[in-house]
């Protein structure tokens, strides 16, 4: 611990950060200006995105909906957003403006290990909110159990547990590790070491997620258009666009999350040597802008 406070330190005074002591031989060394456009996007990035979050959370801790299941779900979802903002965009931010060669290994191991708790809490959220949103559509009994204080603050606290249950070892070097890697200028996995802690990140953190979120609103959706299918031949139609409507947000659900996460994931299963970095790039700043938004 005394050693990572000592790096974090040096980190920020510039001593244990390599620029220009040996020559440069990455592909953006002379890319300055693409460089400077990532570190615009990330400080914006963190501004909106903290300021968006921080907000959601005091306007549903000061209002009448505090007590509101969906709004303390995503009062929650918002929190973890927020420190993403706040945490990650501002590291990766001075990354990008100091040109960074190498990153102290404790220091990029425990944020590494920040960033994808983060990314995990934030996913495990989404799932739970879709859900509470399921069991109120089709078990509207086991929705009301589940709502009251007791289990709503397990299932909330699973959420934000659950994923260091991945990250944690790989933050210590206990299974896996998290390693600068210069060409996509972040603390991601190791690729010199034990790659099974990376596929099971992988496959609970993005697959596993995505088919129950998924299935969760793709059975919200044929419940509505069933209830809409049982109601008379006057009510029909009012009924048939309430449920098309309910489509249609769901599919604009499935989009921002396919949009935001997908490709991030496959560059990360598929290019496990970073031999195309810009890809790598493009797909985390995407990832990015979906997290500014959740709220």
């Amino acid at each position: 611990m005394t050693e990572f406070f000592t790096s974090l330190r040096h980190f920020f005074l510039n001593d244990l950060i390599m620029n220009g002591t040996e020559e440069c031989t990455v592909w953006w060394c002379d890319k300055s200006g693409t460089l400077l456009t990532l570190e615009i996007i990330a400080i914006i990035l963190c501004i909106v995105g903290g300021l968006g979050n921080i907000i959601t959370v005091l306007a549903i801790c000061f209002s009448s909906l505090r007590n509101n299941i969906n709004c303390i779900l995503i009062g929650s979802l918002s929190f973890a957003g927020f420190l993403y903002c706040g945490l990650i965009l501002p590291l990766q931010a001075v990354i990008f403006h100091r040109h960074s060669n190498a990153v102290p290994q404790e220091f990029c191991s425990a944020a590494g290990g920040i960033r994808y708790t983060l990314v995990g809490v934030i996913l495990v959220h989404l799932g739970i909110i879709a859900l509470y949103r399921y069991l109120n559509v089709v078990h509207l009994a086991q929705y009301q159990n589940l709502s009251q204080k007791r289990p709503l603050m397990i299932t909330i606290a699973i959420g934000w547990i659950l994923p260091l249950l991945f990250t944690a070892p790989p933050s210590f070097r206990i299974w896996g590790g998290f390693t600068f890697v210069p060409a996509i200028l972040a603390c991601t996995f190791e690729k010199g070491i034990d790659q099974s802690n990376r596929i099971v990140t992988v496959t609970c953190g993005f697959i596993v997620p995505c088919i129950f979120i998924i299935f969760c609103y793709a059975r919200i959706g044929c419940v509505a258009y069933g209830s809409s299918k049982r109601v008379s031949k006057w009510h029909g139609n009012v009924s048939q666009t309430r449920a098309l409507r309910l489509s249609a947000m769901m599919l604009c659900i499935f989009g921002v999350y396919f949009l935001g996460t997908f490709p991030y994931f496959i560059v990360n299963v598929y290019d496990r040597t970073f031999s195309k970095p810009i890809h790598h790039l493009w797909t985390t700043v995407l990832g990015w802008i979906y997290i500014v938004q959740i709220r």
